[in-house]
């Protein structure tokens, strides 16, 4: 596995201005196999006990699905009082029961083992489709790094054609990537460029709050949103310079001060659905963190301060994008996982999956996850999400890519930004449905 700062093999290749006419139409050779959108499929579990021979499972199931007993209906009793007990892990019309007690593929043996055991330990897979009364609809939000034009150069990609470097040709790629998504709410990072560059100004069908990094930055967090869908609610935005916030004296004061100094700023957007009857709110907030593995400490406690802020501002039901250049395991990533009441969208698969690859056949390059889509599982379930690729994926995929390096220099593993992609980084994303209607406007747990 390639990794941050882990030297890969190979010697620099020669390189050379590339024609753009070379590198083909940049809509028309944009991949569009990397927007493709997947079920979240992954199998949850609940555990419960009967009280007494009277008690009943309470779900009306249909026995002739392949696998499984598939769920028409939930009809009182045990599952109705797991579900009101746990809103973030409910049993819907559609899920489908896998297991009881161990028993697996078999719909007589999980019906008898139902019937005679006092607990039962039940495996469901979500289904496609779910039906849930008086919940909102369903808001398909995606962040991506579109790189900015500062940092794609030939000394962070030598392997790359020049003529992938061209400002032109990745705007019209990252406008096409948008417009093919098309999600209700994208969180972009990177953005140096007006707007309607990328199919988001004005006149589009968006509605968009931005922020500049300072310390000489140029580019800009974007939060945009679809007019027809969504509004901006009541609390507007907040806008948080992580440098206007140092730690506390205990925690900086054996640092220099410009430690902390990073030049990041976050952003947060208050929004409801528009056919909403109760007009209930959730917030989106978005960040870029740098990349400075040694300085992981000072990102933990930006993000720690960020968070802080969002929470005061729009309570616990809040969506965090971004690219936090943040392994797994790393500072900041362990505070989001652990007490914050958040979880990844793609918690199951970050160990393998890759959202930015910057590798190449010289030294340092690296290929691993560090874009994340956090959510609150209290107040929202994931429906379907972005599929993310792998390092072997990437390594397949170098054949068919503008480089300059021999397909027989194993391990390599080239870098996303390419003739058919124009960011060194992947778009991560899901469609979420919003869940727990009856206290969505509390904020206790």
């Amino acid at each position: 596995l390639v990794g941050p700062g882990v030297p890969i093999p190979g010697g620099m290749a020669e390189l050379g201005p590339h024609d753009l006419s070379d590198l083909g139409d940049p809509v028309d050779t944009l991949d569009l196999e990397l927007l493709r959108v997947a079920k979240k499929t992954g199998p949850y579990g609940i555990s419960v006990e009967k009280r007494g021979k009277k008690s009943k499972l309470g779900i009306d199931v249909d026995t002739t699905h392949t696998g499984g007993l598939m769920v028409d209906a939930v009809s009182g009793g045990l599952v109705e009082e797991w579900n009101q007990m746990n809103p973030h892990r409910q049993v819907r019309p559609g899920d489908c029961l896998m297991e009881v007690n161990g028993v697996v593929g078999n719909a007589g043996g999980m019906l008898q083992e139902c019937r005679v055991s006092q607990r039962l330990n039940l495996v469901f897979s979500r289904g496609e489709k779910t039906v849930v009364d008086g919940v909102l609809p369903s808001v398909y939000v995606v962040s991506w790094n579109v790189l900015a034009g500062a940092a794609a150069n030939r000394q962070n990609f030598p392997d790359v054609d020049f003529g992938v470097f061209n400002e032109g040709r990745r705007r019209a790629q990252t406008a096409a990537a948008l417009a093919q998504v098309a999600a209700d709410v994208f969180c972009l990072q990177g953005v140096d460029c007006p707007l309607e560059e990328l199919g988001l100004g004005a006149n589009s069908e968006y509605d968009c709050c931005t922020v500049q990094h300072s310390a000489g930055r140029f580019d800009r967090c974007v939060v945009a949103w679809r007019r027809a869908k969504l509004e901006m609610g009541p609390g507007g935005h907040r806008v948080l310079f992580f440098d206007d916030h140092p730690p506390p004296m205990a925690i900086a004061a054996e640092c220099n001060p410009s430690y902390f100094n990073t030049g990041i700023a976050g952003l947060a957007v208050e929004l409801r659905v528009r056919s909403d009857p109760g007009r209930r709110c959730f917030t989106v907030a978005t960040t870029q963190l740098s990349w400075e593995p040694a300085k992981s400490d000072a990102y933990a406690w930006q993000m720690h301060k960020f968070l802080s802020v969002v929470f005061q501002f729009a309570g616990p039901r809040i969506l965090l994008c971004g690219d936090l250049n943040s392994l797994p395991g790393a500072q900041p990533y362990q505070f989001l996982s652990q007490g914050c009441g958040l979880e990844s969208v793609y918690r199951d698969s970050e160990g393998a999956d890759v959202t930015c690859s910057r590798s190449n056949s010289g030294q340092g390059g690296f290929a691993a996850m560090t874009d994340y889509v956090w959510y609150a599982p209290k107040w929202f379930c994931v429906q379907k999400r972005i599929e993310l690729l792998t390092v072997a994926d990437l390594q397949a995929r170098r054949a068919d890519e503008h480089t300059h390096i021999p397909m027989d220099q194993d391990p390599f593993v080239p870098s996303l930004l390419a003739a058919s992609w124009p960011s060194d980084h992947l778009l991560v994303g899901a469609f979420f449905e919003l869940t727990n209607p009856e206290v969505m406007d509390e904020w206790g747990d």
